[in-house]
């Protein structure tokens, strides 16, 4: 009973694969339709999403060279150009024979946005180009990158990073010979700068004292100024008082050289004033701080007891400051 069973069992299984794998070609190739329905409709990202899920669940040479496209309308000229070779490779299929003169064309659009980076003395380690882990079999030794400024990295375990930045132009080949540096084997080799010293704070009263002082010397600057703005005026108004035409002409028929002077005595008269009353409020200011300015040396209390002898025996007092 069991080797009947197992006999009308395996038919089923060697009829129902073909099945499924031509199901699964129909939903790739259905897909591939939606996907070509979004690249009329500029929605290449959406398309791309919908080729790779096609060439995931049935690969086909027709897959593979819509995915190329849609990378190369994204900008994706590595990928394109990878995933568009393998397509034209397939040089058996229908599809990729009717159309092999336009994804050529293609693949010359796609070139052109495209440079090689030959790697001298790489031996070990990780290659980074702009940030990101490049992980191709030849990394160390070629790559494939766009066109334009590329940052090339190379990180080795127990070495500095190695970093150039390549112009990488079409068509041609930059050339980078790496120069690794292994790190110091004993950190403790470096010169090890003592940290400075931490100075002494500066007592509060010290500080209080010092801007009183400040404050004195610009009290005593500013009633230099209003002392000056008064010697000023006082020439001013001599030489205008001295001259007739001045003193004898109304306000509005002033020589220049009499408006000249009465300016100048106007100039010293706000001198003054802004001098000495500056010099007042620094004054106060330097006052008030000196005056309030804690002692920089705290008084200790003593006590002190004299004695003496007398006729009588010991005479002895009590004193002391607090």
């Amino acid at each position: 009973m069991w080797l009947i069973a197992h006999l009308a069992i395996a038919p089923t299984i060697f009829v129902t694969a073909p099945d499924a794998r031509a199901d699964d070609q129909a939903a790739a190739s259905a897909l591939i339709e939606q996907g070509l329905d979004l690249r009329q409709a500029q929605r290449d990202a959406e398309a791309l999403v919908l080729f790779e899920k096609a060439e995931a669940l049935a690969p086909s040479p027709r897959g593979q060279a819509q995915v190329a496209l849609a990378e190369q309308a994204l900008g994706r000229w590595v990928s394109a150009e990878r995933n568009l070779r393998a397509a034209l490779a397939a040089k058996d299929d229908a599809w990729i024979a009717s159309r092999r003169p336009v994804l050529e064309h293609a693949m010359g659009v796609i070139q052109a946005h495209l440079g090689d980076v030959e790697i001298i003395g790489a031996k070990s380690g990780v290659v980074y180009v702009d940030g990101a882990r490049i992980d191709e079999p030849d990394a160390m030794t070629h790559l494939r990158l766009d066109v334009g400024r590329r940052t090339f990295e190379l990180r080795a375990t127990g070495a500095y990073p190695f970093s150039r930045v390549l112009d990488v132009r079409p068509g041609e080949v930059v050339r980078v010979e790496v120069d690794v540096h292994p790190l110091l084997d004993d950190p403790s080799s470096h010169t090890r700068v003592p940290p400075p010293a931490p100075s002494a704070p500066v007592p509060a009263s010290h500080a209080q004292r010092t801007i009183g002082w400040v404050a004195l010397g610009g009290a005593g600057l500013l009633a230099g100024t209003g002392a000056a703005g008064l010697a000023f005026r006082a020439v001013a108004a001599n030489d205008f008082n001295a001259s007739s035409a001045c003193t004898t002409e109304p306000s509005n028929a002033l020589s220049s050289q009499c408006r000249g002077w009465l300016s100048d005595g106007t100039t010293g008269q706000t001198l003054a004033i802004v001098g000495f009353v500056g010099a007042g409020l620094f004054g106060a200011l330097s006052l008030a701080l000196l005056l309030t300015a804690p002692s920089s040396a705290p008084r200790v209390s003593t006590i002190t007891l004299p004695c003496a002898p007398t006729r009588g025996g010991v005479s002895c007092g009590v004193g002391g400051s607090f």
